[in-house]
């Protein structure tokens, strides 16, 4: 799903770190931290303005990021510069002000809290990112906010925030201020495809299938070369409350035309296993399956539908192979691994290897999100009173 091509992206990202900004782009962005520093005296701001704008060579030399960044910042940083150098300022409007709810919420954490909040915006927000992927949520806020300060239209910031609120939609009024901020980050970077596909993928967790429609098409539209918006278009139609199995396979087949290398693409090829899978194509989603996990070895989901395609299809003993891999390579693949796994065990007359499989999964699962914590008990639970087991 999204998730392969996020991590397709990132995989990018270590092949582009060795390239470097403009020293102009450092410079206008080193000259907007120092205009915001706090304590500077009017002389001395002058004073570093000037010597910027004299010695760009050295500016180059001693610096590897528009704030001195760390040089493993993810690669969008460096796409945002070289869209942003390429085009007209921003407004100041659009980014954060010190009024909006983003700001003024009660239970906003301070900025104290990320350690990186004085090292400018690229550091903290790169912080923040990583502080996020540890689940530390109120501290990832903080290193946003703190970027904000430093740069108030930083559009990375931006999407991080709607990140950390995403996490809590349950909550109205975090579901509003997730919103606020991934349309935040696209107002002050229009091609910013993941706070697009973000922005969809929020509204269709609320059910909001028009306006996540219009969010992946817009992506598509910005971007009409990248997976990632073309793969968050078709994983809406296929998704269980649209179910437009025939459009998904169209989508697909279109990204893989339009996109450089698409034919050989892992999860568009995913994407058309998916589709096939839905429309009961069984062969196509086998074949279409393979290809992508002969691509990606360990692409947990690809492995996963060619097994769900192969039960489907009559054929449990491959398919004990493929669902076996699928659950190797990612144990929380999805509930539906673990109980077509068990269904398939359950054909080949191996039913204490199939109580085995369930167990696992409950395992798997055990500290994960109550509501596929307690789907994996349930399968395990309802086998048992079925006298599948």
């Amino acid at each position: 799903g999204s998730r392969a091509y996020r991590a397709e992206r990132e995989a990018r990202a270590i092949e582009q770190i060795g390239s470097t900004s403009t020293a102009r782009s450092r410079t206008r962005s080193m000259r907007v931290d120092l205009e915001r520093a706090p304590g500077r005296s009017v002389r001395s701001l002058a004073l570093l303005v000037l010597l910027l704008a004299l010695a760009p060579g050295a500016i180059a030399v001693s610096s590897d990021g528009s704030d001195g960044s760390p040089a493993d910042e993810p690669s969008e940083f460096r796409e945002y510069d070289a869209s942003s150098a390429a085009a007209a300022p921003p407004s100041r409007t659009l980014g954060l002000t010190d009024s909006m709810p983003l700001a003024t919420r009660e239970d906003k954490p301070e900025e104290s809290l990320c350690d990186r909040h004085e090292e400018g915006h690229r550091r903290a927000t790169t912080r923040g990112n990583e502080l996020f992927k540890l689940g530390e949520f109120r501290a990832a806020e903080a290193c946003y906010l703190a970027a904000l300060r430093h740069k108030s239209d930083f559009p990375m910031a931006l999407y991080g925030l709607g990140e950390v609120h995403s996490k809590f939609i349950e909550d109205t009024n975090r579901y509003q201020l997730a919103v606020d901020a991934y349309e935040l980050a696209i107002k002050t970077w229009p091609q910013y495809v993941d706070a697009r596909v973000a922005l969809g993928d929020l509204f269709l967790k609320k059910k909001k299938k028009k306006r996540a429609q219009r969010a992946y098409k817009e992506a598509v539209d910005v971007a009409e070369k990248d997976p990632l918006a073309w793969e968050a278009l078709g994983r809406f139609y296929l998704d269980d409350a649209v179910r437009d199995y025939t459009q998904a396979s169209v989508t697909y087949r279109r990204a893989a035309l339009l996109v450089p290398g698409g034919g050989t693409s892992p999860g568009l090829l995913l994407g058309l296993a998916e589709a096939a899978r839905g429309a009961q194509k069984f062969n196509e989603c086998v074949e279409k399956a393979d290809a992508a996990s002969s691509l990606a070895p360990g692409f947990a989901r690809a492995r996963f539908v060619a097994g769900a395609c192969r039960l489907l299809n009559g054929d449990a003993m491959k398919a004990v192979v493929d669902l076996r891999s699928a659950v190797v390579a990612d144990p929380r693949v999805g509930v539906d691994a673990y109980e077509k796994l068990a269904a398939a065990l359950v054909a080949l007359g191996k039913k204490k290897e199939a109580l085995e499989v369930l167990e696992q999964g409950v395992a798997a699962f055990a500290d994960a999100e109550d509501a596929a914590r307690t789907a994996m008990r349930s399968a395990r639970d309802e086998a048992h009173r079925g006298g599948e087991l």
